[in-house]
């Protein structure tokens, strides 16, 4: 009965841990109109639509800034929390 408990306890954890729902990442704005950013580990770019903004960085941003996300929803949604120095 352990056994069993404890695989079903691994298969959620690798089935949330696949969802990504959410992890940080880092990228470089390359566009401010419209806003575009370059994830640092993504050579594909996110464009404006998916992109969430904080009060911390909005208005703020330039190109070549480096900026801390959170990305959500699997990866379809980034919040930019802020400029990294």
């Amino acid at each position: 009965m352990y056994e069993l408990v404890g695989v079903i306890q691994r298969i959620v954890q690798e089935t949330v841990a696949a969802m990504k729902l959410t992890d940080k990442a880092a990228g470089t704005v390359i566009s401010i109109s419209p806003l575009k950013v370059l994830p640092d580990l993504n050579a594909q770019q996110i464009p404006d639509a998916a992109l969430l903004l904080t009060d911390s960085v909005r208005g703020r941003l330039a190109v070549g800034d480096k900026v801390l996300m959170l990305r959500v929803q699997g990866g379809n949604q980034y919040i930019i929390l802020s400029k990294m120095e």
